[in-house]
């Protein structure tokens, strides 16, 4: 079964020295690929709270704020296991 494609831009420049790990989990992690996908699509929600005037508007940048922390926490978990472990 072939992999989705998704765009790691965001992800790699967010941890830049992890470029080769987070290409290789990609591709070889459906969960991996799942937290990545997550977590671009929390970007781009907080993006877009960033950018309302709605009354709702700093209670939702908080609330993608901090999902967007724990998405980054989840990447970091993934590319710390797999330094430690061999493939």
């Amino acid at each position: 079964m072939p992999t989705r494609q998704i765009n790691l831009h965001s992800i790699i420049k967010r941890f830049p020295g992890q470029r080769e790990t987070i290409e290789r989990l990609s591709r070889e992690s459906d969960s991996f690929r799942s937290i990545c996908e997550d977590y671009l699509r929390c970007a781009d929600a907080r993006r877009y709270w960033e950018q309302s005037c709605s009354e709702d508007a700093a209670g939702r940048r908080k609330e993608y704020a901090s999902l967007l922390r724990e998405l980054e926490e989840e990447i970091l978990e993934n590319l710390e296991a797999i330094t430690q472990t061999s493939w």
